[in-house]
C-alpha cells in the first residue's frame, strides 16, 4: 500500500500546485492557453490564435442572452399566450424551455472552458498516453455529451408540453423519455468517423430518445406558429426556421468542428444558434 502511495505520488513535481490549470497567469479571461500540440503538428494553430477562441467563447455565452429575453417575452404575455395554446402551466412550460436549452448549452462551456476553448483531437486519459497540452478530453466529451443531450430532451419537452398540453399521455411519454435518457446504458454508442476522427460519443438509447423527442418538437413548433403565420400573411413553413437552425448549430459543431478541429467552424456552428433563438424571439412577437 505504501509503495502505491509512493509511485504515486512521485508522478508529481514536488512544489506543483494541483490548483493551476495550464492558463497563462495571472489568467484573466481573454488569456487563452498556446495552440495544442495537435494543431501545431497539422498546422491548424492559425485557427487557434488568442483573438479567435475569445470570438468563440464570447458567441456561447451571448447565447444566454436571447434565451433569458425569449423567456421574459413569454412570461410577460402570459394572458396572450394562455388565450391561444390553453393553460397558465403550458405557458409557464413554453417560457422555461430556453432557460433549460441554455443551461444545457452551460455544459458544452464548462468542457471548453477545461479544454482552453479549442477544438483538438480527443483522447481517452483512461487509455491513452494523455497530456491536455496536447489533445483534447475523450472521456470528458463523452459526459458532456451525455449531460447535454439530456439536458436538450427535458428543454425539448418543456416545449412540446406547453404547446401539446399535459395530459396522462403527454406526462407519461416525459417521464419514460427522462427516465431513459437518464438511466439507460452509456455502451453502445452512436459513434461513426468524420475525417478520420470519431464524433457523437453518445449512447444509441439516448439518441434514440433525443432523436424521437426532437421530432415531437418540431410538430410542436409547426402547430404553434404556422397559424400566427398565416395570419401574417407569411408561409407556415417559416415555422421551422428555429428548429432547423438549431440542428444546424449542433451539427455543425459536433460533427464538422469536432472532426476539422476549425475553430471558425466551432464559431459558425454557434451563430445558428443564436440566430435559432432570434427566430423565436420574432415569431413569438406576432402573438401580440
Amino acid at each position: 500500500m505504501e509503495m502505491g502511495t509512493e509511485i504515486k505520488i512521485g508522478k508529481y513535481e514536488e512544489n506543483s500546485d494541483p490548483s493551476l490549470g495550464y492558463y497563462p497567469a495571472p489568467g484573466w479571461e481573454w488569456q487563452k492557453p498556446e495552440p495544442k500540440t495537435y494543431l501545431v503538428d497539422h498546422n491548424l494553430a492559425q485557427f487557434a490564435q488568442v483573438w479567435i477562441l475569445n470570438l468563440v467563447e464570447l458567441v456561447h455565452w451571448i447565447l444566454l442572452i436571447p434565451s433569458f429575453i425569449l423567456s421574459f417575452i413569454i412570461f410577460q404575455h402570459t394572458d396572450v399566450l394562455v388565450a391561444k395554446i390553453g393553460t397558465d402551466l403550458q405557458v409557464y412550460l413554453l417560457s422555461v424551455a430556453p432557460l433549460i436549452q441554455a443551461f444545457a448549452g452551460l455544459v458544452a462551456v464548462v468542457m471548453h472552458e477545461y479544454e482552453g476553448w479549442q477544438v483538438v483531437c480527443f483522447k481517452n486519459p483512461l487509455d491513452s498516453d494523455f497530456n491536455i497540452k496536447d489533445f483534447n478530453n475523450e472521456w470528458l466529451r463523452e459526459i458532456a455529451y451525455k449531460m447535454l443531450f439530456f439536458l436538450q430532451i427535458v428543454g425539448l419537452l418543456a416545449f412540446s408540453l406547453g404547446v401539446f398540453g399535459v395530459s396522462n399521455i403527454t406526462i407519461s411519454f416525459a417521464i419514460i423519455s427522462i427516465l431513459i435518457a437518464f438511466v439507460g446504458p452509456q455502451n453502445p454508442k452512436a459513434t461513426f468517423p468524420v475525417n478520420n476522427q470519431p464524433v457523437f460519443p453518445i449512447s444509441i438509447s439516448l439518441v434514440i430518445v433525443f432523436i424521437i423527442n426532437a421530432i415531437i418538437n418540431v410538430a410542436a413548433y409547426y402547430h404553434l406558429f404556422s397559424p400566427v403565420l398565416e395570419s401574417a400573411n407569411m408561409p407556415s413553413i417559416l415555422a421551422l426556421v428555429a428548429p432547423v437552425l438549431f440542428m444546424l448549430g449542433g451539427v455543425i459543431e459536433g460533427v464538422l468542428a469536432e472532426s476539422s478541429f476549425n475553430q471558425w467552424i466551432h464559431f459558425g456552428a454557434v451563430i445558428f444558434l443564436n440566430l435559432g433563438l432570434l427566430a423565436q424571439i420574432y415569431f413569438f412577437g406576432l402573438f401580440w
